[in-house]
């Protein structure tokens, strides 16, 4: 009776161990980081508000963070134009950083004329507030983020990464919406 006891034991502190090794690497992938790095205005019209939106994703974990999707909201000093989606799975190995961009499109009824306005002009500071979420061995988990740019801000596909956030230099490129 004595060894059975023991070999219960064994067998629920190896399977507690496994959980407790799986729920670490969930916890980790809270930690992926995502930077706006670029805000591309396609058209900004009467008839159509189209942006391409360039992000920058980077994983500071030991396990590969799968980005299965993404829903947010988009900002033009503090008003929002529209909600998106980026459905387009994107795999992050570990300690490494993917960019990847999708178009957004927006009703142009849905933008008053002072944010027009303030476009002719670059003054217009973007705000991206959104969920990321990522698929682990123990189901979807669910990452908020949110994310200013302005005019100034920014950058070109030939800029600086490191003025604006701390994705490392070496991020890949991946196809986007």
């Amino acid at each position: 009776m004595g060894s059975g006891l023991v070999v219960l034991l064994l067998l629920a502190s190896i399977a507690t161990m496994g959980c407790e090794t799986r729920e670490e690497q969930i916890r980790a992938l809270e930690d992926t980081e995502i930077t706006v790095r670029n805000i591309g205005v396609n058209e900004f019209s009467s008839d159509v508000v189209e942006l391409n939106l360039t992000l920058d994703i980077y994983n500071p974990n030991d396990v590969t963070a799968r980005l299965e999707r993404m829903n947010y909201t988009v900002y033009a000093n503090d008003v929002s134009i529209g909600n998106g989606s980026f459905e387009e799975p994107v795999e992050i190995p570990p300690d490494e950083g993917r960019r990847t961009s999708t178009n957004f499109t927006a009703q142009p009824t849905l933008v008053p004329s002072a944010i027009f306005s303030a476009l002719g002009q670059g003054e217009v500071v973007w705000t991206i507030e959104g969920v990321m979420y990522f698929d682990t061995p123990l189901g979807t988990i669910e990452q908020t983020f949110s994310e200013n740019l302005s005019e100034m801000d920014n950058i070109t596909e030939s800029g600086d990464s490191s003025a604006n956030g701390n994705i490392p230099a070496s991020v890949t490129e991946e196809g986007g919406q």
